[in-house]
């Protein structure tokens, strides 16, 4: 059953099927709440406060100007950057998150190369700006549309662009100075 059809369910009165909703998409929301730096423990608070905003205000959702996904996520978002600033927190982006490199059976010197360029990739990570990282999370790692990613931004599509555009430069750049710097080091 897609998200509209729950939607209408709920507001013919049918309140249980909200639950159908947080089912599909906490895992999503927990996944894009820890890439943005939360521990398990805050993105599983965090997502429950999306969902209690998320039904709060469900009179407010506009099917015309987004999809639930989209207003979810933009919710989720915007709790994870008010909670990381007045916390004023470097958001690490969680091991498991990068995935492991591929090998068919690592040996231990791949295994320690894998999690040495892991922790380089959090380190450059930890120096972007928030909204950077964010929009680096929702394209990349959740594969939402570029457009989907500017609504729940909050900005236009050209200035997604460009941020990701910058953030992968900037990325590379971090990454190719602190590689070289360990190579001189050699």
């Amino acid at each position: 059953m897609n998200d509209q059809a729950i939607l209408e369910r709920i507001a013919s009165g049918e309140r249980e099927a909200f639950a159908e909703l947080v089912q599909r998409y906490q895992q999503p929301l927990f996944g894009f709440l820890g890439r943005m730096g939360m521990t398990q423990a805050q993105a599983e608070d965090l997502a429950q406060e999306t969902f209690l905003r998320a039904w709060s205000h469900l009179h407010q959702f506009d099917p015309t100007r987004a999809q639930f996904n989209t207003w979810l996520h933009t919710i989720a978002r915007n709790l994870a950057l008010t909670f990381l600033t007045s916390r004023q927190q470097q958001a690490v982006i969680p091991d498991d998150a990068l995935g492991e490199v591929a090998c068919e059976q690592p040996n231990p010197m791949q295994h320690l190369h894998a999690k040495q360029e892991r922790e380089l990739l959090q380190q450059a990570l930890r120096c972007l700006p928030m909204a950077d990282r964010s929009a680096l999370a929702l394209a990349y790692v959740h594969g939402l549309s570029l457009t989907e990613v500017a609504r729940i931004e909050g900005t236009s599509l050209p200035a997604i662009k460009t941020r990701l555009h910058r953030a992968r430069q900037a990325l590379r750049s971090m990454l190719e100075t602190t590689t070289a710097q360990e190579n001189s080091h050699e």
